[in-house]
């Protein structure tokens, strides 16, 4: 398909243009050029060029349009060779017209530039939304991905999940009249996807890093909806301990048929604009988007800080959050505790504020077990829905923009407080002193996560930047010293336990084999049958790992990878809703499309209420899970954690499990 790339101003003339490039077949993509930051002065003086009045009027028209709309940030350089140049000529005697200059250097030169750059034909939707998104960090920034000190960090829940239903379509369409076609059990597509498609999260992140020539392994972190902020977590880690010295964390997450259905099965998406912590609440709004940060070592005065993060899990119940909070309120208190602030440091709440009726209620109450009660707090959801993987991102950027601005956002469409503790929610945008802020999130499998972010001049302990900066220097190393404990290999038709086979079995299809490895152990969970594959392997091989084992809830944390993600699960769903259409699509089922759910269901049976993280990555590596595991358990204070790949996809299985106990922490 041919493809033009459209500069649209907002007004009649490019938006014809834009309309009459699409009707004529073009693949169309529509670009409004930011030349001139003059709403920074607060002047609003009618509509002007380069205003922000004209973003959202060409945002609107390719809304309308449906075709993808970006905005290209060229401030800096409209700055240097326009502005510059006006300012030296007018010195000079001279009465130059700049937008001469701008025409020739802006708005075609650089223009044409990045319309070569973004040659991204090649990738799928959400590809390219990455694309675009992280090579605006660089051309702001000036990073090079090409650098070894230098790595890139990917979260999202779903990734590519719309090609599934793409492969479903060909698969059965290429099949004879009378064939075997696929079934919910036994979906035929799943054994004709490719072994290097991009519906595999590892290899999204591969052709994302070879477009960049990435320097290093793109990694993937998928966490159900704590994605976002946990890949800040960890990125911060990853700098801490030395790994790194710039990491660009992009989330992203696009709407399919695939996610909708699987809300919908929940009864939880509102026909209307979402309203959190509404007494009239009744459900989330769903949106999608991708958004980018870079995280340094050192900054300027301009800079935030990231002050401090942690991660932990409910250990309660796989899709409905903590009736007390106290999962969350434990992520809240202990990245306070990094960053050593205090309740009177921190100036306004960026919770997750679904607008569901648990997750609601459960921040308040959480938010109060923090001692954080008389913190105003803010939901950002409904401006744009819930995106996912993407919405710690872009929410995080958010808070950002506020702490700078000294401007607490409104959350729009409150009106009532309907949520069993006390919080303090504005409707409207309001200045506001600032120092620290917290941003906060939650997911299916239990899991919670919290950062808190300050100004530069607020003193606090920790400092690592979430902006651009000349500068680097490498900080202490903080690292466990750590002594294996248990080793569990789960492999068709037997269970070893540090090399020793504990359980054998003539049966190597996975359903018969589990089954008779988890009656070997004299337990009757009922729960366990109701799971699915990818959580069974992995809640036997905790089972053999921590026999006899004891730990405070606390003190542990749980690290595990794989390649799949929950691909096996995903098919399955696939299949019901293609065959049996969206009233059939299972929330039982619709749960465990979430590879983290696993991390969820051993987190409630063994009550581990630390660090939990799901990466997904082409192979196992436990070398570099059990070095994060070292900095992870010096950062939290975790006395154990648990690492392992957890692997099941279209009948094949294997699982390694490790246990690490905490000797003592070194610093270097």
């Amino acid at each position: 398909m041919k493809k033009a790339m459209i500069a649209m101003s907002g007004g009649v003339d490019s938006s014809v243009a834009a309309w009459l490039m699409k009707r004529d077949g073009y693949d169309c993509m529509g670009v409004t050029m930011r030349l001139f930051a003059g709403e920074d002065s607060c002047e609003r003086k009618g509509h002007t060029c380069c205003s922000l009045d004209d973003v959202e009027d060409a945002r609107s028209v390719a809304r309308q349009l449906g075709i993808p709309y970006f905005v290209f940030n060229f401030t800096e350089d409209f700055g240097t060779q326009i502005m510059d140049r006006f300012v030296c000529a007018y010195e000079n005697g001279f009465t130059p017209n700049p937008c001469i200059d701008c025409n020739r250097y802006m708005k075609f030169e650089k223009l044409m530039k990045r319309a070569k750059e973004l040659d991204i034909s090649s990738y799928t939707r959400l590809e390219q939304l990455f694309i675009l998104t992280i090579q605006e960090v660089i051309s702001q920034s000036g990073v090079n991905l090409q650098e070894s000190d230098c790595a890139l960090l990917l979260s999202t829940t779903k990734g590519n999940i719309d090609l599934l239903s793409d492969q479903e379509k060909r698969t059965n369409s290429d099949k004879p009249s009378g064939s075997v076609q696929s079934t919910i059990d036994n979906p035929s597509f799943l054994q004709e996807l490719s072994a290097d498609s991009p519906t595999f999260l590892w290899k999204m992140a591969e052709r994302i890093g070879h477009f960049f020539e990435a320097a290093n392994q793109v990694e993937v972190i998928s966490n159900a909806c704590i994605s976002g902020v946990s890949a800040l977590v960890v990125a911060k880690r990853w700098i801490e301990s030395g790994r790194y010295k710039r990491v660009i964390v992009a989330g992203g997450d696009i709407l399919s048929h695939f996610i909708t259905s699987g809300f919908l099965s929940f009864r939880s998406v509102s026909a209307h604009r979402c309203r959190p912590y509404d007494i009239q609440r009744d459900g989330l709004s769903l949106g999608e988007a991708c958004g980018a940060v870079l995280l340094e070592t050192q900054g300027n005065a301009n800079h935030i800080i990231l002050s401090g993060g942690a991660i932990s899990n409910d250990a309660n119940h796989i899709s409905g959050p903590s009736r007390t909070g106290d999962g969350l309120a434990l992520a809240i208190n202990q990245a306070m505790e990094e960053a050593g602030a205090l309740p009177e440091d921190i100036s306004f709440i960026n919770a997750h504020g679904t607008a569901t009726v648990y997750n609601d209620e459960m921040e308040s109450k959480a938010i109060h077990l923090a001692g954080l009660a008389a913190v105003p707090v803010n939901s950002l959801k409904p401006y744009f829905g819930h995106t996912l993987g993407a919405s710690g991102i872009i929410e995080t950027i958010l808070c950002i923009e506020q702490l700078k601005e000294g401007r607490y956002y409104g959350t729009l469409g409150y009106e009532t407080l309907g949520v069993p503790m006390p919080i303090t929610v504005y409707t409207t945008h309001q200045p506001m002193p600032m120092k620290c802020c917290i941003k906060t999130a939650s997911g299916f499998g239990g899991c919670n996560a919290a950062l808190v972010l300050s100004l530069p001049d607020a003193h606090l302990k920790q400092k690592v930047n979430l902006q651009a900066t000349d500068k680097a220097s490498a900080p202490s190393v903080c690292k466990a010293v750590v002594e294996s404990g248990n080793m569990v290999t789960i492999r068709p038709g037997a269970v070893e336990s540090k090399g020793t086979t504990v359980f054998s079995s003539s049966e190597t299809d996975f359903a018969p084999f589990i089954r008779e490895a988890y009656k070997h152990l004299g337990e009757n969970n009922m729960k366990f049958y109701k799971m699915d594959n990818l959580c069974k392997l992995g809640y036997v091989a905790a089972e053999y790992l921590l026999k006899d084992t004891n730990y405070h809830p606390k003190e542990i944390g749980i690290i595990l990878a794989n390649a799949s993600s929950s691909l096996d699960t995903d098919c399955k769903h696939q299949a019901i809703i293609s065959k049996e259409g969206d009233k059939a699509a299972s929330p039982a089922v619709f749960v465990y499309t979430l590879p983290n759910v696993v991390l969820g269901e051993i987190c409630i049976r063994h009550k581990i209420q630390g660090e939990n993280t799901f990466f997904v990555r082409r192979q196992s590596d436990a070398a570099s899970l059990e070095d994060y595991a070292r900095i992870v358990m010096a950062k939290g204070k975790l006395r154990t954690c648990i690492i392992g790949w957890c692997e099941l996809l279209d009948g094949h299985y294997q699982a390694e499990f490790k246990q690490l106990n905490n000797i003592s922490t070194i610093y270097g």
